[in-house]
């Protein structure tokens, strides 16, 4: 089955996404009063409930551990797990084998099975997580199939018989043999266990992991190691279970294979599912759900069928999960909150403007020709104007026999706009994806802050081009459509904040830069003109602002050198006013800028230096003026008659293959006078570094093939 419900039906996608204060304080309301109602329900079941139904309820705390971990599993990290229990059978076995064999107490056994099978994560994890969809649900499939078979055999183990009279749960002098004591401790613990991971969801981990769940290549960009993200909560998942396999080896006394079983592992994907995948409360009412059914099925099933056996109930469980992907996707949470109003695309209150000009609040709206520019988002340590901090140096893409991208050199400064232009299907999107790490190179080089991030030899990763100092954006929206405008911005900031799994989780360590991150994405989206929607669903918006979000989401990595991707594509001209002021500013403040369009005035429009590619090649380099009237140019925009013949390449010498001499100025713009805006001399040399007859050179072969 799939792990990715549709995004409207994820029940906790906004508890990922930075929210507005006041939609972050009703949340936390509705969470406080939510813990009272679950403590003051734990506190008074045991005083009125039957032994029978209380007993029920210590297995729907002690599985509920287990599905609130596959539930952050499969609903926030997106990863299907079908063996859940076997973690939790290595967690019971543990424990049953420290207390019933070596005299450990309960307490220590249990954290040493916990951490037995973290360990066993870890080794599992990092081979298996390297695959996706139903490639790891059959991994982990067979990893659950392994540890149940190791159990049935493994004479140390007890083999077929398992390990028998394992003692109740005692420490500080007292065993917890009864029920309702049984039943404290257990849901004790996962009411702990929840308001840790709730925590957690809605910090800079959750918010990772929505972002990871929506789109895996633009989290990447933004310097999220998505494997590493994933190996961590598979780790804390399966440290769930094994907590509550110490309980489930202490409740029942006896351990063998069926607590690998899968059925058990079928029973938590169901508990995690009915409940709703992402969600943490989800996974609390999903497991006292499915064990009062199963409880009813075992106590019904014989009565309608004689002789009907314990497959009958793995049959209902089935059903019930088939009906639950079809008509509850979003599982209970997300249909409580639909029917208290609550589960709307949009957050309360909130509208979605069309497309217009930018709000007041957005980019200076000051433009006039020749007026000073303000530097914006200047930073310490950025590298001083002039300096080549993004270098191409011979790149090729091969798809089989197609060279997307074929012998490319380019350099790009820190203080200038250099505009890469080309037709549709030229490589512009091909050679974004090579440098920002997304595709490895065919051959050549990528050279980030003057270090290599990637070659043939060695194969890019996003998340490293991204801590270099680069960020993208896409030609093809990749917006992350669970999060609002501030979410999706915040994003961005992944890289500039610092709490992890543990900070998160304790929620006060990070509470001062989880403001401070908020803070700065509002104030980012604002520069954006997104100001008036920066609590409304990215997704909701018309697509010219969702192109606003991305550049905002860009912005706030404080990257030095900006790759956009057709940034204009969509605007409204006020929108591409403002955002070409932007830009400037961005220039003025010491960043470098590599722009993709395929609209040559657009892309020209206030660029310092221009590149144009036709068929993979890079065909001219150089001024705006000198790019608009190169004849290999205009012959790979508007194409040429089968009578006209192009100017013959130039040599190294300055003149033709015939033995004439080039008049004029070259396309690669080696003859405009004065100083290039990164600093780089005139004179005989391009703004790109190369000599004007080696460019011109370079320029015959591109212009022979269009």
């Amino acid at each position: 089955m799939s792990a990715e419900p549709a995004v409207a039906e994820r029940a906790d996608a906004a508890a990922m996404a930075v929210e507005g204060p006041g939609a972050g304080r009703r949340r936390a309301r509705r969470d406080l009063v939510g813990l009272a109602v679950l403590i003051a329900a734990v506190v008074v079941f045991p005083l009125v409930a039957e032994g029978q139904v209380v007993f029920v309820g210590v297995f729907a705390g002690m599985f509920a551990l287990a599905a609130l971990g596959l539930s952050l599993l499969m609903g926030l990290a997106g990863q299907i797990s079908l063996g859940q229990a076997g973690f939790l059978a290595i967690g019971a076995y543990t424990s049953a084998v420290l207390t019933t064999r070596y005299e450990v107490n309960s307490l220590l056994a249990a954290v040493v099975a916990v951490a037995v099978a973290v360990a066993a994560a870890f080794a599992v994890g990092i081979p298996i997580l390297r695959l996706r969809g139903h490639y790891l649900a059959l991994a982990t499939l067979g990893f659950g199939i392994i540890v149940a078979v190791v159990a049935n055999q493994w004479e140390f183990l007890g083999g077929q018989s398992g390990i028998f009279g394992i003692g109740d749960v005692a420490f500080n002098g007292r065993t917890y043999d009864e029920p309702g004591e049984q039943f404290y401790l257990l849901w004790a613990t996962v009411i702990v266990a929840l308001v840790l991971a709730r925590n957690l969801a809605r910090g800079r981990v959750g918010r990772a992991l929505g972002a990871v769940h929506d789109s895996e290549v633009a989290a990447e960009t933004l310097g999220i190691d998505t494997f590493r993200l994933r190996l961590q909560v598979f780790v804390l998942s399966a440290a769930l279970a094994g907590i509550a396999g110490t309980g489930y080896a202490h409740v029942v006394g006896v351990v063998n294979a069926q607590s690998a079983s899968f059925q058990l592992s079928v029973e938590l994907l169901l508990m995690a599912v009915v409940g709703g995948l992402g969600s943490v409360w989800g996974a609390i009412l999903g497991a006292v759900f499915v064990e009062g059914l199963g409880e009813a099925l075992t106590t019904f099933i014989p009565r309608v069928i004689p002789g009907a056996s314990g497959e009958y109930q793995l049959i209902g469980f089935g059903l019930l999960l088939t009906l639950s992907v079809i008509f509850l996707p979003g599982g209970f949470v997300q249909a409580g909150r639909r029917l208290s109003g609550l589960g709307g695309r949009r957050s309360a209150g909130a509208t979605v403007p069309g497309p217009g000009p930018a709000s007041s609040g957005g980019a200076v709206a000051v433009r006039e020709q020749g007026a000073a520019v303000e530097p914006l988002l200047p930073r310490e340590g950025r590298p001083p104007p002039g300096t080549v901090v993004l270098r191409v140096t011979g790149l090729e893409r091969h798809f089989g026999g197609v060279r997307a991208v074929d012998g490319v050199d380019l350099e790009v400064r820190t203080g200038e706009i250099v505009a890469l232009i080309g037709p549709n299907g030229a490589g512009k999107t091909t050679l974004f994806n090579v440098v920002s790490g997304v595709l490895p190179p065919t051959a050549g080089t990528v050279e980030v802050g003057g270090r290599p991030v990637s070659s043939a030899a060695r194969p890019p990763r996003p998340h490293t081009v991204a801590a270099a100092g680069a960020a993208r954006t896409f030609q093809n929206l990749q917006i992350f459509t669970s999060m609002t405008v501030a979410g999706n911005v915040a994003v961005g900031r992944h890289l500039r904040s610092r709490g992890g799994i543990v900070a998160g989780a304790l929620a006060f360590p990070a509470r001062r830069e989880e403001r401070a991150i908020d803070a700065e994405a509002r104030r980012l989206a604002g520069l954006l003109g997104l100001d008036d929607v920066v609590d409304t669903r990215a997704a909701d918006l018309p697509f010219g602002r969702q192109r606003l979000v991305e550049v905002a989401r860009a912005l706030a990595a404080e990257p030095d050198r900006l790759l956009l991707d057709e940034p204009m594509a969509g605007l409204a001209a006020a929108e591409r006013a403002d955002l070409a002021h932007l830009l400037r500013r961005r220039r003025a403040g010491g960043m470098a800028i590599l722009r993709g369009e395929h609209d040559m005035e657009a892309g020209m429009a206030r660029a310092d230096r221009g590149g144009v590619l036709d068929d993979g090649h890079r065909i001219a380099l150089g001024p705006p003026s000198a790019i608009a009237d190169d004849p290999a140019v205009i012959a790979a925009y508007l194409g040429t008659d089968d009578d006209t013949a192009l100017p013959p390449p130039r040599t190294a010498s300055g003149t033709t293959a015939d033995g004439t001499t080039a008049g004029g100025a070259t396309a690669a713009g080696a003859t405009a006078a004065g100083p290039a805006p990164g600093g780089a001399p005139a004179g005989g040399t391009t703004a790109g570094g190369a000599t004007a007859a080696g460019e011109a050179d370079r320029r015959g072969d591109g212009g022979g093939r269009a």
